[in-house]
């Protein structure tokens, strides 16, 4: 029986016959101890746990009982079934699969790490961003902490005996970072004192763990305003002794937490530092370089905010086609004149195929989106030449904002279409997709909500080294669009993709004028733009994808591997021509100069 949780063969097609990664990065460099077999062995492994242990964990199947964290009496308490899994989790090494072996990490490819990160956030998001938290805070602390502690630090975190979280924002500074009020005050032993409230912190209390290691952003006193004034400092909940035990509480506490729309499961708090005036914090790198080193976290949170939209996306993909196949309604529409047809599956009715096959496209294009960026940083990670290094990051830049947007946007169309299959009991807790698409929400909101990347894309990363780093992306594409069209079967979808990144590049150049003399032009268009841009990458994506199938069709071991190629190939001809295909009319409505939303009065809005 299928999976209704995890796409195994898919992601093993990306990795070993797209990306080929183990002729691309296995066995080299940082990556040389491995090859497809413990690859291998580690994506099943995944899969079963995420089959076995975390999917079961997801508000109760049969009972659809709700899955919260809780607070009581000042204190933070995650869903009971959370402190097995976690603790499975931790044994199985899954905080830090591509890690180095200097922090306790397997040292796999990034690729790989992603890959189990899609298996586990399809099992259960809520859960995932206790432990994906804890590894970008360690990320962070390993890169740029530099303090007697760190060891220590690390050893515990990346073995997920401590957690970590990422305290950015406050109730007057979301999005305007730079407007934060907290601060810190010099001590003589070179520590500081952190005062101030932080809110909308995912995973930021909760009884998982000893100890929660926090990455706070607060101005030293005295410093300039705005961002350039922010520096970042390492919070312990409680503090670390100098042999790395437990000291005295950190005067850390959790003000409340979240009543969510979705992901219950995890404790969304509001933190208040140093209410008592005994908060210490650690500088972390050098002052005034809180918002360089908080961005190093972020664009990795970026990458796998993307990856929860895809992986959330999946799940809802599998369950509404397990549901297509097995619900009966309605007579084949070659039959439906005759009153005693047969019923059918819904599955056989066409509308009902156009969602599925558009949810099928959608996630196995952005799928590759996600780790075709994980697979450029690992790219980058073996990189002998400067030359090298500055092509693959300038893929991994120009493609976080789009991953980040484009996969949470697409995810939550999934997960909207996933509901619709369902019809009405879609709709009711009684089945998991309500749920999924109310947790996949939150994906295009944090982590820099999707029009902040829309923004990134159009205001930074097009014009990045002049633009090389847009027309390098636009020619790989454009390599793969040349390899399809010597395929009868791909000719006119390669025109049809080759058009789009024609219309992509044009309407770059001619934002870039028109940001001078009429800015609101773009700015407006600019979320219509990165989608456009996703749609024009996601052809790329199929093109390639519908070539390797094609390739391998003759190969294929089984009538089922036979059918795993044929449905690539089909859901790349309907994405390219429905959706690929609308880009170059929809970036010419972009430029032209309507400007409504900024001339309409306020008051106009609703009178």
């Amino acid at each position: 029986m299928a999976s209704k949780w995890v796409d195994g063969r898919d992601i093993k097609f990306l990795l070993h016959e797209v990306l080929k990664i183990g002729d691309e990065l296995l066995g080299k460099g940082r990556y040389a101890d491995h090859d497809v077999d413990t690859v291998n062995m580690v994506l099943d492994s995944a899969a079963k746990f995420a089959e076995n242990e975390i999917a079961p964990t997801y508000p109760d199947e049969v009972h659809r009982k709700p899955v919260e964290a809780v607070f009581k009496d000042g204190k933070v308490f995650v869903p009971e079934a959370y402190h097995r899994i976690y603790k499975l989790y931790c044994e199985g090494g899954w905080v830090a699969v591509a890690d180095s072996y200097e922090v306790g990490g397997q040292q796999f490819p990034a690729t790989v790490a992603a890959a189990t990160s899609n298996m586990f956030l399809s099992a259960n998001q809520a859960f995932l961003m206790y432990g994906g938290l804890t590894h970008g805070a360690a990320r962070l602390i390993e890169d740029y902490f530099q303090h007697e502690l760190r060891d220590v630090v690390l050893q515990k975190m990346f073995s997920g005996q401590w957690a970590g979280t990422m305290c950015l924002t406050e109730p007057g500074a979301g999005s305007d970072v730079g407007a934060l009020k907290s601060t810190a005050k010099r001590n003589p032993d070179g520590t500081f004192s952190i005062t101030g409230t932080k809110s909308f912190i995912s995973a930021g209390d909760h009884n998982l763990t000893e100890n929660i290691i926090h990455p706070v952003l607060a101005r030293i006193e005295g410093d300039p305003a705005g961002t350039k004034g922010i520096s970042i400092f390492v919070v312990p909940k409680f503090r670390i002794t100098p042999d790395g035990k437990l000291g005295e509480f950190n005067d850390v506490t959790t003000g409340n937490i979240e009543s969510k729309m979705g992901i219950h499961g995890n404790s969304t708090c509001t933190l208040n530092f140093g209410e008592n005036g005994k908060c210490i914090g650690y500088l972390m790198g050098e002052e005034r370089e809180g918002m360089k080193i908080m961005f190093h976290m972020m664009n990795e949170e970026r990458q796998g905010v993307g990856m929860m939209g895809v992986s959330i996306a999946s799940a809802a993909y599998l369950h509404a086609l397990s549901y297509a196949k097995e619900r009966v309604q309605g007579s084949s529409v070659m039959a439906m004149k005759d009153p005693d047809a047969p019923k059918v599956p819904i599955i056989q009715h066409p509308d009902v195929r156009r969602m599925l096959l558009k949810m099928k496209s959608c996630v196995e294009g952005m799928r590759l989106l996600t780790y075709y960026c994980y697979f450029s940083m690992d790219k980058l990670a073996i990189a002998e030449t400067d030359e090298e290094k500055d092509k693959w990051q300038g893929m991994i830049e120009m493609l976080t904002p789009i991953v980040k947007s484009y996969c949470t946007d697409g995810g939550m169309m999934v997960c909207d279409n996933a509901v619709q299959t369902y019809g009405g009991y879609g709709y009711c807790r009684e089945y998991p997709v309500e749920q999924m698409m109310r947790d996949q929400k939150i994906n295009c909101i944090y982590e820099g909500t999707n029009g902040i990347q829309a923004l990134d894309l159009l205001g930074r990363k097009l014009g990045m080294k002049k633009g090389l780093y847009f027309m390098n992306l636009l020619g790989v594409a454009q390599a793969e669009v040349a390899k399809a069209k010597a395929l009868d079967n791909f000719k006119d979808e390669a025109v049809v993709v080759e058009n789009a990144l024609n219309a992509c590049a044009g309407t770059a150049m001619q934002f870039s004028k028109l940001i001078k003399t009429n800015p609101f032009v773009p700015l407006i268009g600019a979320s219509d733009y990165l989608n456009c841009m996703g749609d024009t990458l996601m052809g790329w994506y199929h093109l390639w994808m519908a070539r390797v199938a094609t390739e391998n069709m003759p190969k294929a071991a089984s009538d089922q591997d036979k059918m795993f190629y044929t449905g690539k190939i089909e859901a790349a001809k309907f994405f390219i021509n429905r959706v690929t295909g609308l880009v170059p009319s929809k970036l010419d409505n972009l430029v032209k100069d309507e400007v409504s939303a900024m001339r309409i009065p306020e008051e106009a809005f609703a009178v």
